[in-house]
């Protein structure tokens, strides 16, 4: 058996699994809404496509294949 870990310690180790905990929460929303949006994005996008989007002042080439998978790069320049 290990020894009491004293007051500083658990203190400590009390923060870090907090900050892991809420971590652990914000990545699996982010997952399931990463998830939600690439199958939106696989029902909307024609099959197969190749275009540029505008988004937010930035332009992305956009491209699918048959299957529905499909590939987002942001270009420098148009």
């Amino acid at each position: 058996m290990s020894a009491p870990l004293n007051i500083q310690t658990r203190i400590t180790l009390s923060l870090s699994l907090q900050r892991y905990l809420r971590a652990v929460e914000r990545f699996e929303a982010a997952s399931k809404e990463f998830n939600e949006a690439c199958s939106t994005i696989r029902e909307c996008l024609p099959k197969p496509s190749r275009f540029v989007a505008a988004i937010s002042y930035q332009h992305y080439l956009v491209t699918s294949d048959q299957e529905g998978n499909f590939e987002v790069e942001q270009v420098e320049s148009l």
